[in-house]
């Protein structure tokens, strides 16, 4: 266990994004991480993650972000990373309502 001297951060949060396949759910993860947005990538396959640190007064609060797959076949895998998080992004297409709908 690391000493108060050692700790890297104050709080520690777990966010998970979801939504259909092709909503835009990782490039809310590069927005959010890395401060861009990719015109063209690949399908996530199973799940990703990235991690986002902020100081808010004089906490630092380490985020651990999960980008899971939108694909139905992946389905069973992404539900397990669903345990366990402080907070759920809901994500959806403007232009595909049936992606609302599935929310």
């Amino acid at each position: 266990m690391l000493t108060e001297k050692h700790k890297k951060y104050d709080l520690m949060s777990k966010l998970v994004i979801v939504g259909d396949a092709a909503v835009g759910k990782t490039n809310i993860l590069l927005r959010l991480t890395e401060d861009h947005f990719r015109l063209l990538h690949n399908s996530t396959i199973g799940v990703d993650f990235k991690i986002k640190t902020l100081q808010v007064d004089s906490k630092k609060i380490k985020f651990t972000i999960w980008d899971t797959a939108g694909q139905d076949r992946f389905r069973t895998i992404t539900q397990n990373y669903y345990r366990g998080s402080d907070g759920v992004i809901f994500t959806y297409s403007i232009s595909d309502k049936n992606s609302f709908n599935n929310m």
